[in-house]
């Protein structure tokens, strides 16, 4: 009988200082007769705590009906906001919508959780994988070429001696060519991109995804492996794979080393981040909805069934407090500010797996050239409008054209 939608005509949801903001709610009443309620306009923040609440008598007519709410300026600082309108119907049942608007997150301030030893601990790690000898192999794939590129299968070693690998796309034209390094989000495979212009890419694996090895512990999701100390955890590995293969990248004879990109989505667009933090003469970083950030405030705004079952497995030794220490290290907000790339980060304003507010906790510690891009209704994925979106965006910074 009746269909409720929030929306707001600020194109991206994000409102900036002094803006009003103001959302709306379409209804659509596709009985024959009026239907008497209430309508209520609740407002809280990101983390679920109650702001205020506005309730009104109203009696909907057959047809479409919109209702206009204006948030008081003084009622919103600086974050993420949900907005819910419910219709209780005189009989007690209630029809509701609900949406995340932003209020100027670049200005959102983090308090940055670096050990003391941070910066040691990176310096030691990367140490450590410079000891290792990354024994490249490259291995044509004829019949996987096509007639702008040859594909080429790519192994290497890395932290605790793992194999990695992943797949290089070099064009037929000769020169030196922009370069982009293409990492996975959460459990993904990377796998040939076949590019719309001349770019060497290189899709690369690292550590328990695609075709690179696993680590021991492969019955347990990635975040949670090792996650007792710093040295022992995923990500440690994970983030040197990541840079072994810029590394890898970058040093290519085919490759404009001055022209380096990194692009990646959720767990990638953290990796991202990280490569272009650790690797400084990258040029160009792209983080769509990425994961990996202000670890703090994601366990404020998210709950997993595997943190709480990995921390009543061993309660004698595991707490949230070392959990936090432990990820510290990890965070790319304590990384962010090393970055000397172009940054262009995407989000999706409903994203429930990596909440907005946590992605803008690791950009305002950018320092370089940045931009972002909040869509409004997207969630954790983002449309073949985006990707079309970036690869133009890479077009232009590689001064390159379709072929």
């Amino acid at each position: 009988m009746l269909e409720l939608k929030i929306d707001t005509d600020q194109p991206n949801g994000i409102f900036e200082n002094n803006q009003q903001v103001q959302v709306f709610v379409l209804i659509h009443n596709h009985s024959e007769k009026s239907i008497g309620g209430q309508l209520i306009w609740q407002i809280k923040t990101d983390s679920g705590s109650h702001l205020v609440e506005n309730i009104a008598n109203i009696n909907l007519q057959p047809g479409k009906h919109q209702n206009d709410y204006n948030i008081e300026p003084d009622l919103l600082g600086v974050g993420f906001y949900q907005v819910e309108a419910l219709f209780q119907f005189d009989q007690g049942s209630v029809v509701s919508d609900q949406m995340t608007i932003g209020y100027q997150p670049s200005s959102l301030q983090t308090i940055l959780t670096r050990e003391s030893d941070f910066d040691n601990f990176w310096t030691d790690t990367e140490s450590k994988l410079q000891q290792i000898s990354p024994a490249y192999k490259l291995e044509h794939q004829p019949d996987l070429d096509n007639d702008k590129f040859t594909v080429h299968l790519v192994e290497m070693r890395s932290l605790d001696n793992l194999k990695v690998r992943g797949w290089l796309e070099i064009p037929r034209s000769s020169g030196k060519h922009p370069a982009l390094l293409r990492v996975p989000g959460y459990g993904q495979n990377m796998t040939p991109l076949n590019p719309p212009f001349d770019c060497v890419t290189f899709s690369f694996n690292p550590r328990g995804h695609g075709n690179s090895d696993d680590t021991l512990e492969d019955d347990l999701g990635y975040w949670i492996r090792g996650l007792d100390q710093p040295n022992s955890y995923f990500y440690r590995g994970a983030y040197m794979d990541v840079l072994r293969a810029m590394d890898y990248l970058a040093n290519l004879p085919e490759v404009d080393v001055e022209q380096t990109a990194v692009w990646g989505g959720s767990q990638g667009g953290g990796f991202s981040l990280v490569v272009a933090a650790l690797r400084t003469k990258t040029r160009y970083c792209i983080a769509d909805v990425p994961f990996l950030c202000d670890w703090k405030k994601y366990f404020q705004l998210t709950q997993w069934d595997e943190i709480d079952q990995w921390l009543v497995q061993q309660p004698e030794k595991r707490n949230w407090t070392k959990l936090m220490k432990t990820l510290s290290y990890f965070d790319t907000i304590n990384l962010a500010s090393r970055i000397r790339a172009e940054v262009l980060m995407s989000v999706g304003l409903q994203d429930p797996v990596c909440p907005p507010s946590t992605c803008f906790s690791s950009y305002n510690q950018i320092k370089s050239e940045k931009s972002y891009r909040v869509y409004k209704t997207a969630g954790h994925s983002l449309d073949q409008s985006h990707y079309q979106f970036v690869l133009n965006w890479l077009k232009s910074r590689f001064g390159l054209f379709c072929n």
